[in-house]
């Protein structure tokens, strides 16, 4: 890594190494996006995510390729587990993992506003931009209003994400989701009643053109009925992982296996940070590089104890 960009790699590790820090984690997983990773949504939904255009030039592609497998390597040394299957987005393989690790407590690490709709009593999710844990019967901010994390799921089927080029309802957004539904704000709500109520306030106001739209289900790409809920949520529903057979086997895997040391180590973590000139980021004194790597040995030491009890038993 000589002569290369490295700040994203000490970034990445330094977040990582902060949060094993204060939450003493037994067990860490990064999942990944795996190749061709939109195909199965792009069969449902075709615009899926094509408004993503390469920003980055050819040097600044080849530097981020570049460190996001050096980032890879070190995790490997890290003791921390990674999952990645092809046509498998990284969500859905960690809806997947809440759903079969019900009993371990999870704190899922993104700024990713799809995640709320996995908050149960034994999954939190920390927002690395608010610096804030959310919890069960906690709100999240779409917009300039607050909505329960139960209720992210039928929003976003109902507007739609601008991020991932997924078409909402045409007129429809937060503001006018909390006026004709209000109950949206402190009780569970889904499409269906949505749906329901949008016709019979319909027959009230029958010239409401907002209405119209979420009886018909129009976007700005056409009028789609029914079909238009029935697709959103398949794309956008967490709950119900689109995953493959082998992102399954995989996290079921990584799930129930400990990690094997033979071959991972301190020694070679030292190693890859002298190669990189991580210690030009930390203080100079023998103090600061203990303080950066102690809680990366920390995991280590877990991850190492949990193989050698699987092994003994």
């Amino acid at each position: 890594m000589e002569g290369n960009h490295i700040g994203g790699v000490f970034h990445f590790i330094n977040t990582l190494r902060k949060q094993i820090d204060e939450h003493n984690y037994d067990k860490i997983i990064v999942f990944w996006d795996g190749d061709d990773n939109s195909a199965v949504r792009r069969k449902l939904y075709p615009n899926y995510k094509l408004n993503r255009r390469q920003s980055m030039n050819e040097f600044k592609l080849e530097s981020y390729h570049t460190q996001k497998q050096r980032v890879k390597e070190y995790l490997e040394e890290c003791f921390v587990r990674q999952v990645r299957a092809t046509e498998c987005e990284a969500d859905d393989l960690i809806a997947y993992y809440c759903q079969i690790a019900n009993e371990e407590s999870k704190t899922i690490l993104s700024a990713d506003k799809d995640y709320f709709q996995l908050i149960d009593e034994h999954t939190s999710i920390y927002s690395p931009i608010s610096k804030v844990t959310f919890k069960v019967g906690d709100k999240v901010k779409f917009g300039d209003t607050e909505f329960p994390h139960y209720n992210v799921l039928t929003l976003k089927i109902l507007t739609g994400d601008k991020s991932d080029n997924i078409s909402g309802i045409l007129r429809l957004g937060e503001k006018s989701v909390i006026k004709y539904f209000p109950e949206m704000l402190d009780s569970m709500v889904t499409f269906n009643h949505i749906l329901t109520k949008a016709q019979e306030l319909l027959e009230q106001d029958k010239n409401n053109t907002t209405l119209k739209n979420i009886v018909s289900g129009k976007t700005k790409d056409g009028e789609f009925g029914e079909s238009f809920y029935q697709t959103n949520k398949k794309i956008v529903d967490l709950q119900n992982p689109l995953i493959s057979d082998e992102g399954r086997v995989l996290v079921e895997q990584y799930y129930a296996d400990t990690l094997d040391p033979e071959g991972r180590g301190y020694k070679n973590l030292i190693r890859m940070m002298t190669e990189d000139g991580f210690f030009k980021y930390l203080g100079k004194s023998d103090d600061e590089f203990i303080k950066f790597i102690r809680p990366l040995m920390k995991l280590t030491r877990k991850e190492k104890r949990q193989h050698k009890q699987q092994i003994e038993k």
